[in-house]
C-alpha cells in the first residue's frame, strides 16, 4: 500500500528540512556556518563507552532471505547481537505484513538474549490546521490511541516465558522532514508543537498508568539548531509551561549532519583528515550541535541534565560521495566515520546510547548503510568486515579490534 502522502525522502536518505540558508549555487541546502574554533581546543580521546550501543533491525522482520519472522534465522540473528555486545535494537510497530506473534516472538528472544527493545510508533503526517487546538488534538489522540491498541494487544504479555514489553517507545520519527499534503502544501511531517504535545501525551499516560517504558521524543533529523523547526519546538507549551518535568526520559536525535565533513578530501583519498578536528568540521559540528541542542532543552524545560539518545547514526559505503547522504567510499571508511562518531558522543558528555543503523543494506538497493551486505545467493548476508569488528570493538570497549568470525552464527 501506498503511504497516505509522500514523505521527500526516500528510505534511508537523509535530506535536511526547511534550512533558511541556501546553497550559492543550484539552490541545494546546507549546514550553518561553522563557528570559528575556540582558543586552545584539544583533539579528545573520550569515546562513548561499552554497553551503550545498538542495532537498528531496518525492517527485517519479515523480508529478506533470513527473516526475524523465522524461528530459525531469528536464533542465528540474535546470536550476533551478543557477539557484538549490542545492548538495544530498535524495531517498528506496524510494518507491513508483520503480524502479532512475530512481534512477541522478537522481543520474548531479544530480552532472553539480555538486548533491550525500543519500539518505533510512526504516523501519518500532521495536515491540519497548526493553530487549531481541535485539529492538534484530534490528531494525538489517534496517535495516542495507536500506542494504546499495541501495548494492550502486543506488547503486555510473556512469550515462551519472557517478557513481550517495549523497554523503550519512541513517539514518532523524524517530524522535522517534510512531506506534501492533500492541499498541495509542503510541510513539516509533524509540525513542532503538535510533536512536543503527543510526545507529552504518552508520557502522561505512561506515568498515569504505572508503566515502566523508557520514552523517547521521536528523533530530529541532525543536529542544526537553525532549522526553522527548532524554534517551534523550544518554545511549545509542552517544554516551556512544565519547567522540571520533561515530555521525555530521553530526547531521540539522529545526528547524521552530512553538511559538515569534506566531501572532495574524501574522494581524493584524504581519510580522516576529511572529517576534521575538534575545533572545526565534521567533528566540531558533532560533538557542538549535540551539546547545543541539549542545552538548549535545558532551557526550554528548566532542568540541567537532558540526556541524549541517539536512535540512529551511521555511514554509507558509496563509491564516490556526491550527496548529502552519510556517503563514504568505502568500508574501511566506514568503520572509521563510526569511531569519530563515537568519539564525538562521548566528547560531548550528553549522548547515553547510540544506535547503528542499520543491520544489513536496504534490499531495494536505496542506501548501504549496513553491518552486513546484500543476500550472497545462498547461505547469509556477508558482513562489512571492517564496520562490523569496529562497531564490536566500541560497543564492547575493547581497544583493538578481535579476530573474531563475524559470520560464525550464520554458517
Amino acid at each position: 500500500m501506498a503511504p497516505l502522502f509522500p514523505l521527500t525522502k526516500r528510505r534511508g536518505l537523509r535530506t535536511l528540512a526547511l534550512l533558511p540558508l541556501l546553497a550559492a549555487c543550484g539552490g541545494g541546502v546546507e549546514s550553518e556556518p561553522t563557528p570559528a574554533p575556540e582558543p586552545g581546543t584539544q583533539e579528545s580521546p573520550v569515546v562513548l563507552g561499552a554497553n551503550r550501543y545498538g542495532v537498528v533491525t531496518g525492517g527485517i522482520y519479515n523480508s529478506g532471505a533470513q527473516p526475524l519472522s523465522d524461528t530459525t534465522s531469528r536464533n542465528k540473528f540474535f546470536c550476533e547481537p551478543r557477539q557484538l555486545n549490542a545492548k538495544w535494537i530498535r524495531m517498528e510497530a506496524g510494518w507491513p505484513g508483520v503480524s502479532d506473534t512475530t512481534y512477541q516472538q522478537i522481543i520474548a528472544d531479544a530480552h532472553a538474549n539480555g538486548i533491550k527493545v525500543i519500539v518505533l510508533y510512526t504516523n501519518h503526517p500532521f495536515c491540519g490546521d497548526p493553530n487549531s487546538g481541535v485539529a492538534r488534538d484530534t490528531y494525538i489522540n489517534d496517535y495516542l490511541n495507536k500506542v494504546k491498541s499495541w501495548t494492550a494487544r502486543v506488547f503486555n504479555t510473556t512469550y515462551n516465558g519472557w517478557s513481550t514489553k517495549a523497554d523503550a517507545i519512541e513517539v514518532m520519527n523524524e517530524p522535522n522532514l517534510t512531506a506534501v499534503c492533500p492541499d498541495g502544501s509542503t510541510r513539516f511531517v509533524v509540525e513542532p508543537n503538535t510533536f512536543a504535545w503527543a510526545v507529552r501525551r504518552v508520557k502522561e499516560w505512561k506515568l498515569a498508568n504505572g508503566r515502566t517504558e523508557h520514552i523517547i521524543s521521536g528523533a530530529i533529523l541532525n543536529t542544526y539548531t537553525n532549522e526553522s523547526f527548532w524554534p517551534g519546538l523550544f518554545n511549545s507549551g509542552a517544554l516551556i509551561n512544565y519547567k522540571g518535568n520533561p515530555p521525555w526520559d530521553s530526547f531521540g536525535i539522529h545526528p547524521y549532519n552530512p553538511w559538515s565533513y569534506d566531501w572532495n578530501c574524501l574522494n581524493n583519498g584524504g581519510g580522516s583528515a576529511c572529517f576534521g578536528t575538534y575545533s572545526s568540521g565534521y567533528k566540531y559540528t558533532l560533538r557542538t550541535g549535540l551539546q547545543t541542542v541539549a542545552s538548549k532543552l535545558n532551557t526550554a524545560t528548566g532542568v540541567t541534565n537532558t540526556r541524549l539518545f541517539v536512535t540512529e547514526f551511521g555511514f554509507q559505503d558509496r563509491g564516490w560521495v556526491d550527496e548529502p547522504n552519510n556517503e563514504v567510499r568505502n568500508e574501511a571508511e566506514v568503520a572509521e566515520a563510526m569511531r569519530i562518531s563515537a568519539e564525538s558522543f562521548g566528547d560531548s558528555g550528553v549522548v547515553d546510547q547510540a544506535l547503528w543503523y542499520d543491520y544489513r543494506n536496504h534490499t531495494d538497493g536505496s542506501g548501504n548503510f549496513g553491518l552486513r551486505n546484500g543476500w550472497n545467493g545462498s547461505t547469509h548476508y556477508p558482513s562489512k568486515w571492517e564496520p562490523w569488528h569496529e562497531f564490536q570493538k566500541l560497543a564492547r570497549g575493547l581497544t583493538a579490534r578481535t579476530g573474531d568470525n563475524p559470520d560464525a552464527c550464520w554458517l
